[in-house]
Parts: structure tokens; sequence; C-alpha cells
């Protein structure tokens, strides 16, 4: 049979088909116990004509979209938790974390504009410590060497540097028991050292350090009330003569080789030194000025003039106050706290004042422990105290940062001092080296997911 014809009886058959698909009713035609269905046109159609199905669900790009919504949730649910839940969180006014953006911006220019921190407290930040824990940090993330700013004229340890002299000199003190100083000319340390004769210095980083304050590039000397400073170091030699600005305060600033670790120096004249820097030209620097004995309400008597200079001259964003654990055995009623609180609010007035650009940061006491009925416990006012100071802070625009529950709140001084290695001291008070740094690493944590905070709401990826 020819192929045409066999086509032609196909296209007959399928006519027939069609033909009986519109004439059969839906149902068919029941012939006995057999039901007859034809295909309907519709059948045809799905063989010959294929259709798309219209997708179930969202398309790709609404998917895609649904997604990164649900983890952008996550990730803020994330940052909520800690900033108001953490007993290591910051707190701020009207719990406003954009405060800290300036700072936060200062830090990532830190590289070509350098940025410092005045780390203010108690003998409970002496020989570096807690201040060294977080130099070590921003430090290592923006860049910036050396220990900052010290005390000149006397040895002095820190658990960084060591630093000798060969001459005790005379000093004046706005905090403790000491000679003042009429005009509040201390320097921006409260304390200065006066120079009536030679005095070689030596200054070198400990073997353990191995962090980034290790090495500066920079040696700065201050001082006023100057007759002639002379400063020698190396081949080269520095004079000051007298300063006529406003805040009294001269700089001589020698430059030293990159990556230096060790600096000696010899000094002589006529001066109030206030102290000296050992710095990187750029990046981050953190000062750390303990004040034994102190409570924290001597900055109204220290020239304004003179702080002025330090914040302009230094580009200071952050001051940090920790102080309250010297009032704390001897303010025992919610008057005297009270009274404290106003003086304390007073003092932080008065620093903002001065340096309106920086971010003020108040750390409150940790738990400290005292003998009732035989046994050590937190000192019973101390929740009021920690209360009255955070109000304090809060109340003037200043952040706190509440070490007292950060490392556990009550009792846990106990359970600090007990802990093997030991991190804090049988006088149930200071922190023991290991502790410091367990303190500062909890404080550095929580202001660096605050700097991821800020990045992510910023639409950056937090490093």
């Amino acid at each position: 049979m020819k192929r045409g014809y066999i086509l032609l009886f196909l296209l007959s058959v399928y006519a027939l088909i069609i033909a009986a698909g519109f004439a059969f009713p839906e149902e068919g035609i029941s012939i006995g116990p057999v039901s007859v269905i034809a295909p309907s046109p519709a059948d045809f159609k799905a063989i010959f004509v294929r259709e798309e199905k219209a997708p179930e669900g969202p398309s790709p790009e609404e998917l895609l979209q649904q997604r990164l919504a649900e983890i952008h949730r996550a990730e803020q649910d994330t940052y909520d938790a800690f900033i108001k839940e953490s007993p290591a969180r910051i707190h701020f006014p009207q719990d406003d974390v954009t405060l800290l953006d300036p700072f936060f911006k200062a830090l990532e220019a830190a590289n070509s504009t350098p940025v410092r921190i005045l780390h203010y407290g108690d003998s409970q930040i002496e020989e570096d410590r807690i201040s060294s824990t977080l130099r070590a940090g921003l430090q290592e993330r923006f860049g910036g060497g050396g220990p900052g700013l010290l005390p000149f004229g006397r040895p002095y340890y820190t658990q960084g540097f060591s630093q000798t002299s060969t001459a005790t000199l005379h000093r004046a003190l706005v905090f403790g028991e000491g000679t003042r100083r009429s005009g509040g000319r201390y320097g921006v340390m409260g304390q200065l050292a006066r120079i009536d004769t030679s005095v070689f210095t030596t200054v070198s980083a400990v073997k353990g350090n191995k962090g980034p304050s290790r090495h500066f590039n920079r040696l700065t000397m201050l001082a006023g009330n100057v007759s002639t400073l002379n400063v020698k170091c190396g081949s080269r030699q520095y004079r000051l003569g007298p300063v006529k600005n406003d805040s009294g305060v001269g700089r001589i600033v020698i430059p030293l080789a990159d990556s230096t670790s060790t600096v000696r120096f010899s000094t002589w004249g006529s001066a109030d030194v206030y102290g000296f820097q050992l710095d990187d030209s750029l990046g981050v620097s953190l000062d750390n000025i303990p004040m034994r004995g102190c409570s924290g309400t001597v900055f109204t008597n220290i020239s304004s003039a003179q702080l002025r200079e330090y914040v302009a001259a230094d580009n200071v964003r952050m001051i940090i106050l920790q102080f309250g654990g010297n009032s704390m055995p001897y303010r025992k009623t919610a008057k005297s706290i009270s009274e404290y609180k106003a003086s304390l609010e007073k003092q932080i007035r008065h620093l903002k004042g001065i340096a309106p650009g920086a971010f003020i940061l108040f750390i409150g006491p940790s738990d400290m422990s005292t003998s009732v009925k035989g046994r050590m416990q937190t000192y019973p006012h101390l929740p009021m105290m920690v209360d009255s100071l955070k109000a304090a802070a809060l109340e003037c625009g200043a952040a706190y940062w509440d070490m007292y529950q950060a490392m556990g709140g009550e009792n846990s001084m106990v359970q600090w001092v007990k802990a093997r290695p030991q991190l804090a001291g049988s006088d149930y008070v200071h922190f023991t080296p290991r502790g410091a740094e367990a303190v500062g690493n909890m404080l550095l944590e929580s202001m660096m997911l605050y700097y991821d905070y800020y990045l992510w709401r910023n639409g950056r990826k937090p490093e």
C-alpha cells in the first residue's frame, strides 16, 4: 500500500475519533456491561499542544527576597537579644546605640587620622590592667602601637612595659596624698614631675608583650611651667622654651625608627613634666591613667585649658571613667550614695563640655566582698551604689558598663577568688592580672559586637 494512502487512512481514523468525541456525552455510552467513552477535544489538544503549568508558590526572585528577610530578622534578633538581655551589654541613654557611631567612624579612619582613648580609673586599673587588653584588641583591628601616655621621673612597671629612671623627682598630684598645685595645672594625668636635674629614662617592652603596643615610632614629651627643657634621644637633641599658649602645655615630638620597642633618652632643665607618650603616628592609642584612692571627683580641679589642649591635639574620641570602688566601704546610706551620684554627675558634665566630640563610658565597680557573720559576701549596699552610678551616667548623656553584673552579680567576687587559677585577690576587691584580662576581654568583645552591629546597620558585612 502506498504511503499516501496510509497517511490518508490514519487521518480519517483521527477525524472519526474527534467527531465521536464531540458526539459522545462526557459520561460515555453504556452498552450492556460495557461503557464506551470517547476522548474529548481537550484531550486531543493536550496531546498535540503542550501547555506550561503556572508554577505554584513564589518565584525564585521572591523566594530569595524571603530568605534574605528571614536571615535579616534572625540577625536582628541576635543583636537585640544581646543589647536587651546580656549582663555584658553597654547601657545607653534612651537605649540609643547609635551614640557609638561617631567613635566607630573615627576608628575606621585611624589609618589616616590617629585616635586616642583616655582610660581613667582607680587602683583597679593600675599596671595597665584592663586597659592593656582593650588597647591590644583595638590596635589589632584598627592599627596603632605603643603603650600611650606614661608618667615621668619614677620607676614604673606595667604588664607590657618596664620603665627605669635615674632620679625620683618631686611630684604634685590632684588625687590622693601629696603636693597640690594652684591653678590646676597638673596635666591630663592629674600629676606632674618637677625636673630640676638630669634624668636618664629607659622604657622597654617586656618579653611577654607580643601585642601591637610592643612597637612604637614616636616619643612625645608634655611639659609646662618651662624655663627650659632639653631632651636628647640617640644623637639628636631637642629644646623647649617658655610656653605662652592658654593651656601652658608645650610638646617635644621625637620621631623614632619604625618598630622601636626600647627607647632611652636623657632630660634636663627646669619644667613641670606632665608625662610622655610612646605611640605610632597613626592608628589607635589608649592611655592608662590610674588614680589610686580616687573616687573620680577630681576632674573639675584639673585645668580645663590643659584638658582641652590634650583632647584637641590628640583627637580624643573616647573617655572611660572607672570609679566607685573606693567609695563602697564608706558610703553606706541612700543619702551618702545620692551625694556621691551628684558629685559624679558634675564631673561627667564637666568632661562632656571639655570634650564634646568624645564618647564617655562609665564603668561601675566590680562585685566586692566583706565579712557578714563570718562569711565573705557582697557589700549589702553595693547594688544600690551600682544603680545610682548607672543613673548618674545615663542622666548625663554617658553610657554605662555594669562590671558588677558582667562578672556574675551578687557574691561573684567569692567565686572569682576561689577560681583556679585565681581571678581575684584575697582582698576580695582587686582582680589578678588574669582576672583583669578576662574583664578587659568582656568589655572589648561587647564593644566589638556593637561595632559589628554598626556595620550591619549600614549594610556592611561584619568582619
